[in-house]
This record gives C-alpha cells, sequence and structure tokens, in this order.
C-alpha cells in the first residue's frame, strides 16, 4: 500500500493505494502514530483495492486514538468494494464519511 499526504484545513489527508489488510495496516498506523495526538485527519479511501478485516480494525483503532484526544477522523471517497464492506459490517455508523476530501476537510 502506499501511503501519499497533504494538510487542507489544518486537516491531515491521506490518500491510500493498494490494500489495506494484516500486512499494510501497520504502515498506516505508523504513519498516524507520527503525527501529534491532537492531529486530525482525513483518509482517503479511493483508491483502496482490497479492505479486509484487519485493515477495518486499523481504521477503528486509529478513530478511537483521535477521538480520544478530542481530534478528529474522517473518511472520503469510498469507492463501491471499500464501501460494501462498510455496509456488510455496520461499520459505515461509525464514522463520519464523505464524498469529497475537500468537503470532510471543510466541514
Amino acid at each position: 500500500m502506499n501511503i501519499s499526504e497533504k494538510t487542507i484545513n489544518n486537516y491531515k489527508v491521506l490518500s491510500l493505494r493498494g490494500m489495506l489488510n494484516a500486512s499494510s495496516a501497520p504502515a498506516l498506523k505508523t504513519c498516524v502514530a507520527g503525527f501529534p495526538d491532537e492531529q486530525s485527519i482525513v483518509i482517503d479511501l479511493e483508491n483502496v483495492d482490497f479492505l479486509d478485516s484487519s485493515g477495518l480494525g486499523a481504521l477503528v483503532g486509529i478513530a478511537r486514538k483521535k477521538k480520544a484526544s478530542k481530534a478528529i477522523m474522517k473518511l472520503a471517497r469510498m469507492n463501491e468494494r471499500v464501501k460494501k464492506v462498510f455496509e456488510i459490517t455496520q461499520a459505515h455508523t461509525l464514522f463520519d464519511i464523505y464524498d469529497d476530501v475537500s468537503a470532510a476537510a471543510d466541514a
């Protein structure tokens, strides 16, 4: 998995490309751990080809840590493959999900 980052309106935007699974989830956690605890983030999922339970668990864990630090984590541009996993697991109820990265950073 490749992770690119940029900043929009004080949000770190992480754009993921590839598979978010047991082998790549630690890289995402390490990337986010490099930010200050109070740094709010948007994770762009448009180019995630595959998401398994480990990847979903990583997203949930990051969201919990951000919430505990009074920061915000949002998800954006979820493609149909990823959206299906969120719907099946009911995980979509746990996150603020946006169709656009800029909208997520502006909201």
